[in-house]
């Protein structure tokens, strides 16, 4: 902590070290509405007419121009639908140039096509969160919201698909601001990449979102259209054949589409989108076991395919209603459908030895093909209604309802030679989920600032069926395995309010907030009639400042108590055998990780970008670990249990900008020390292990002449210690290659992913864990040197290139 105390002085020290510098500030709103216009472009003009700086209106209508020097200007207001204002006005000697309201009046004229050569700033940072505009990642283009999301400056994915931020794998999702019960990896991989206009990172949120997730909170918002119309495009993806698939039994295939509207007409707004993505991927697994039971030890190396062929496709639909000043309604749809399945088709080489004398006791090669399932249908519908009583007050009540129906099965032989079947075996699940959620808040608005008060309400119920069949010397006749089926019933409920207090001054902003929440858990054993009751009575304080510092520099401090609350699949005790070497369980007692979070840092903004430096610490209570044992000689125990405690504190710092006109640089990099601490399992000693983690994402985007463009992206995480062991680093970098045809109306895309030319080790990781009894490392390999292909295409500005036939004298009569 005292680390983190000095780090946090240096920071201030340092930001006050630089000189004084001249700031633009100023609002601007519609001259009748009295409302705020967000994304204004907001320009300074020398005296040659010359843009030298210039910047967007935020959400508020505000805008901020840094790095002004003395002299004699022009600034020009512009937005579509508007009458642009140009204001003259000069710097001598002031810090800050305050403009008071500006207020743009209406156009008159018509205007049928515009084409904007302004652009948001890629990256914003505000006290609560850091804003990243979605379009600076262009490998993720025809791929999913997951896509985006680990470009990030501090997130990270593994070869597992598990995504993480500042190394914590718990995670938040909010879609345009509205919560989902679902996990990360499966609602960011229903949303296409394309359809996403924003992403903002909450690393500490204010009290009146949920404190659950001990990474934070990422919030996906999705296009709409700011200005009266109708505008909708599309994109098509296709895979070139697989270069390395591994000797994979099946060919990938790799293809999909997405469709997206915008409606805007006057009160009323909606946008929508379908998409479908396959995308296969080929695999590789090489591991290596063994373990001890008394005076016997047996290894049990192994190669083989690790495979997967997986699909997703989902329709969603926002809509949004202005009925009066006073009343505004917000309905949103979401349905979707994933699927996946993993072969895993192993040989292993089975031998054990006796270690007191080294004699080798049994010997036996044999195969295990293994092909898991998982898919599920999620469908979700969002209701909101906002009342603004009068300029002071407003109340807002909202209900989300969630249904996920989730199945799947596993199919498991052990085959001795080719015909001899030792153990066949096939388990199948039904866990599907409930949720809801209720809401109603009153915010309380005055001068410069706004209470927020409310009442929420969460509830989630899963009913999961599981059984287990095994036959011994073949397929047939099947038995039913009670030790490894059940039934359980899961209900989870969470009773919340809370106040938030927020206060924006002319370069002072500051929120503070409580929430107090019961949360009571009920598990239930159908088929034993084992009850596992938990509750509890919490409260999550948080605060956030951010401070202008002049010259472009921030400064903000922000802290947080959040929870990693349990999932339903972690609580389940009923053993899984997921294939030949493992059986996996879940733990009914296990208890949620509490999490205090604090964390400072410094923002600097330029003519040409930004940059950041944050520095955090984390503790953690009871944090949730999966842990082995040695079950029998060939199958490790797979198992979630709680150790005592982790640490984990860091520095993370990141910039975008534009090292010439043409070439954009991205870069974000994430350090920190984690300690994890604890018993695990039945093992006499306390388990500790630590290390330095770190990653790096970091890009370059060129536009180069006529229409074309090109980029270059890597992800890269290194080693990361575990309770019981290591996981390897993990390293994808990506490159695209873009044309423009029909002056932006088609532009087509070509992707090279997971690049390899040489033994980098790219798209694989490795996973190490041991204890006394036993050891176990698998390498995981995945398909490397991808290649796709993408066409988006702007559907509206395309009928406008060609000009396609329309009715004159008949629409004007109609």
């Amino acid at each position: 902590m005292n680390k983190l105390l000095y780090l946090t002085y240096f920071l201030l020290i340092s930001s006050s070290l630089f000189g004084q510098q001249h700031q633009i500030k100023g609002k601007v709103q519609d001259s009748i509405s009295k409302e705020p216009i967000a994304y204004v472009s907001v320009a300074v003009l020398d005296q040659k007419n010359q843009i030298i700086n210039g910047v967007m209106t935020d959400s508020l209508g505000g805008f901020k121009i840094p790095n002004t020097k003395n002299g004699n200007y022009v600034l020009l207001v512009k937005f579509i639908g508007y009458q642009q204002k140009r204001i003259p006005f000069q710097i001598h000697g002031e810090k800050e140039k305050l403009f008071s309201t500006i207020w743009l009046s209406p156009s008159t004229e018509s205007i049928e096509t515009v084409r904007i050569l302004g652009a948001d700033p890629a990256q914003k940072h505000l006290a609560d969160k850091q804003v990243y505009q979605a379009n600076q990642y262009k490998n993720a283009v025809g791929g999913t919201a997951l896509d985006i999301v680990k470009n990030l400056p501090a997130a990270a994915v593994d070869a597992q698909g598990n995504i993480s931020i500042r190394g914590n794998a718990g995670l938040m999702v909010l879609i345009n601001g509205k919560p989902t019960l679902m996990d990360p990896a499966t609602i960011l991989g229903q949303i296409a990449a394309n359809d996403v206009s924003e992403v903002e990172y909450i690393s500490n949120p204010s009290a009146q979102f949920d404190p659950d997730g001990k990474a934070g909170m990422i919030n996906i918002k999705t296009k709409t259209k700011q200005v009266n119309g109708f505008s909708w495009y599309m994109n098509l993806q296709g895979g070139l054949p697989s270069i390395h698939d591994y000797d994979n039994l099946e060919k990938q295939q790799r293809y999909g589409a997405d469709i997206a509207f915008q409606l805007k007409k006057d009160k009323l707004e909606l946008n929508g989108s379908a998409n479908y993505l396959r995308n296969d991927n080929a695999g590789f697994r090489d591991g290596d076991v063994n373990t001890i039971i008394g005076d016997k030890q047996t290894f049990f190396p192994s190669k083989g395919e690790r495979s997967f062929d997986k699909y997703n496709y989902g329709l969603r639909l926002n809509g949004s209603y202005q009925a009066s000043e006073k009343h505004r309604f917000d309905l949103g749809l979401l349905a979707s459908k994933r699927f996946q399945d993993r072969l895993a088709d192993i040989y292993y080489n089975n031998r054990t030895i006796q270690p007191s004398t080294g004699n080798e006791l049994h010997r036996l090669d044999y195969h295990n093909p293994n092909l898991q399932n998982k898919q599920g249908e999620f469908y979700l519908i969002d209701f909101n209604y906002q009342y603004q009583i009068n300029k002071a007050h407003g109340l807002s009540l909202g209900a989300i309802y969630e249904y996920a129906d989730i199945h799947g099965s596993t199919l498991n032989s052990n085959i001795h030679g080719q015909a001899d079947t030792i153990q066949w075996t096939r388990s199948t699940y039904t866990n599907p989920l409930k949720g809801l959620r209720l809401t109603a808040q009153h915010k309380w608005n005055w001068e410069n600032s706004s209470l927020t008060s409310g009442y929420q309400l969460r509830q989630d119920l899963q009913k999961g069926n599981f059984e287990y069949y095994e036959s011994i010397g073949g397929k047939n006749n099947p038995i039913l395995n009670t030790e490894f089926s059940g039934k359980m019933n899961a209900d989870n409920i969470v009773h919340a309010v809370f106040s938030q207090y927020e206060r924006k001054g002319d370069k002072t902003q500051y929120s503070l907030g409580l929430r107090y929440e019961y949360y009571n858990r009920d598990l239930l054993l159908l088929h034993t009639n084992q009850k596992f009751p938990y509750s509890i009575h919490q409260l999550y304080p948080s605060m956030s400042l951010m401070h202008d510092l002049g010259q472009g520099w921030s400064w903000k401090v922000a802290a947080a108590r959040r929870v990693q609350r349990t999932n339903n699949f972690e609580l389940n005790p009923i053993p899984e055998r997921e294939h030949s070497e493992t059986l996996e369980q879940g733990d009914p007692e296990l208890l949620p990780e509490f999490i205090s979070n604090v964390e400072t840092g410094v923002v600097k903004t330029f003519p040409k970008g930004s940059a950041f430096l944050n520095a955090y610490f984390q503790h953690s209570k009871n944090p949730i670990q999966r842990v082995n044992s040695v079950y029998a000689d060939t199958i490790l125990h797979r198992v979630f249990s709680n150790a005592d405690y982790a640490k984990r504190w860091g520095v993370e710092a990141g910039t975008n900008t534009k090292l010439f006109p043409w070439l954009q640089f991205n870069l974000g990099a994430n350090v920190y020390h984690y300690k994890v601490s604890g018993k695990v399992l039945d093992y006499e000693n306390i388990r500790s292990n630590q290390d330095w983690v770190y990653s790096i994402n970091s890009g370059l985007q060129a536009n180069l002449s006529k229409g074309w463009s090109t980029g270059l992206q890597v992800n890269y995480l290194s080693e990361r210690p575990t309770v019981q062991g290591m996981d390897s680093k993990f390293v994808t970098p990506h490159f695209n290659l873009s044309k423009q045809f029909l002056r932006g109306t088609l532009t087509a895309q070509l992707q090279w992913q997971n690049i390899e030319l040489g033994k980098w080790g790219v798209n694989e990781q490795r996973i190490s864990t041991y204890a006394p009894d036993f050891y176990t490392t698998t390498n995981y390999v995945y398909e490397k040197n991808v290649f796709l292909v993408n066409l988006n295409i702007n559907l509206q500005r395309l009928n406008q290139i060609l000009k396609l036939p329309k009715s004159e004298f008949g629409e004007k009569e109609f």
